[in-house]
C-alpha cells in the first residue's frame, strides 16, 4: 500500500503526530528566536528572564515528547514507523534542551558579555531551527522531495559554518588567556550552543531517512 493511500485510511487521531511533532518544532522555533534576540540585547539584566521563559518552552517541548510517547503505546497504526516518531521527538526535544543549557550557564557564570562567536552561532541556530520547522510540516506529504533534499543540505551547510565558527571563538579565548576561569566558561558556552547545531542536524538527518522510507 502506497503512503498516500495510508494516509486516506488512517482515522485523524493517528495523523495528530504529524500535528504534535509539528508543535514541538515550532517551539524550538520560538525557543531558538528568544535566545537570539535576547542575547544581542548587550543587557544581562534581562538574562534571568530569558531563563525563565527558556524553562517554560523546554517544559513544553518535554510535555509534547511525552504526549507523543504516550500516544505511541496506545496507538496501534501509525502514518510512519513509530520508531521513526520516537527518534524525532528525542531529537527534537535535544535541540531546545541545549539552547537552554546554555541560558542556564549565561546566570550560573554570570556572563557580563557575549562573545561574537555566541551571537553569530545563534543567528544559525535560528535558521535552522526554521528548516526543521520546515522540513517537519514536509512530513504530512513527502511528494516534494527536491525541496526536502535542498532543506537537508542547507542545515548540513549551517551547521558546518556553526562549527567553523566555534573553531575560531575557540582560538580566540586561547589566544592570549588572561583569566584561566573566564577560559574556561568560554569554552562550555562555544560547546554548549555549537552543541545545538548538531543537534539539528541530526534532526533533518532523521527526517531525510524518514522520507527516504516512505518514498
Amino acid at each position: 500500500m502506497s503512503l498516500n493511500a495510508v494516509m486516506r485510511w488512517l482515522k485523524p487521531r493517528e495523523m495528530v503526530f504529524f500535528d504534535l511533532l509539528e508543535s514541538a518544532s515550532g517551539n524550538v522555533y520560538q525557543a531558538a528566536q528568544l535566545f537570539d534576540r535576547e542575547i544581542r540585547s548587550g543587557d544581562p539584566a534581562r538574562f534571568a528572564e530569558l531563563r525563565r521563559q527558556m524553562k517554560d518552552l523546554e517544559h513544553a517541548g518535554d510535555d509534547i515528547t511525552h504526549e507523543i510517547i504516550d500516544r505511541l503505546n496506545h496507538t496501534f497504526v501509525t502514518p510512519i514507523d513509530r520508531e521513526d516518531i520516537l527518534a524525532l521527538a528525542h531529537s527534537i526535544d535535544d535541540v531546545i534542551d541545549r539552547i537552554h543549557s546554555v541560558c542556564e550557564r549565561l546566570i550560573l557564570y554570570r556572563i557580563s558579555h557575549v562573545m561574537p562567536a555566541v551571537t553569530e552561532i545563534s543567528s544559525i541556530i535560528v535558521e535552522g531551527a526554521g528548516e526543521i520547522l520546515h522540513l517537519t510540516r514536509s512530513l504530512r506529504n513527502m511528494s516534494n522531495q527536491k525541496e526536502i533534499g535542498d532543506r537537508i543540505r542547507r542545515v548540513h551547510a549551517l551547521e558546518n559554518k556553526a562549527d567553523s565558527i566555534y573553531h575560531a571563538g575557540l582560538a580566540q579565548i586561547f589566544e592570549n588567556p588572561k583569566d584561566p576561569i573566564e577560559l574556561v566558561k568560554w569554552k562550555e558556552m562555544l560547546e554548549k550552543i555549537e552543541d545545538a547545531t548538531d543537534k539539528i542536524e541530526l534532526v533533518a538527518k532523521v527526517i531525510g531517512s524518514t522520507v527516504m522510507k516512505n518514498a
